[in-house]
């Protein structure tokens, strides 16, 4: 992980056009990336749409869009057994 030299902020690789940069979030430096530089970044895991947890605010959203309450019962009952699923996983 590199560092700002300015302001000590992290650096994160940006891409523009066909070219990788390192960007400070605090201040907005830029430097361009060297291959050693980028080998530091790696993306450690990637989630699918569908391992993605339902929450309350995905279930509001269903009742917005004038969802019927069969499907509205069922987001509930999905989001519920995930949570019970997670308490069950830390809880023991």
């Amino acid at each position: 992980m590199k560092y700002c030299p300015k302001c000590g902020g992290v650096m994160v690789p940006v891409k523009k056009g066909d070219k990788y940069y390192l960007r400070c979030r605090r201040c907005g430096y830029e430097v361009e990336a060297t291959e050693e530089d980028l080998r530091e970044y790696r993306i450690v895991h990637k989630t699918s749409k569908s391992e993605k947890v339902v929450t309350t605010k995905v279930i509001s959203q269903v009742k917005k869009e004038g969802a019927s309450p069969e499907d509205l019962e069922t987001a509930k009952e999905e989001y519920y057994e995930l949570v019970l699923d997670q308490l069950g996983e830390y809880g023991d």
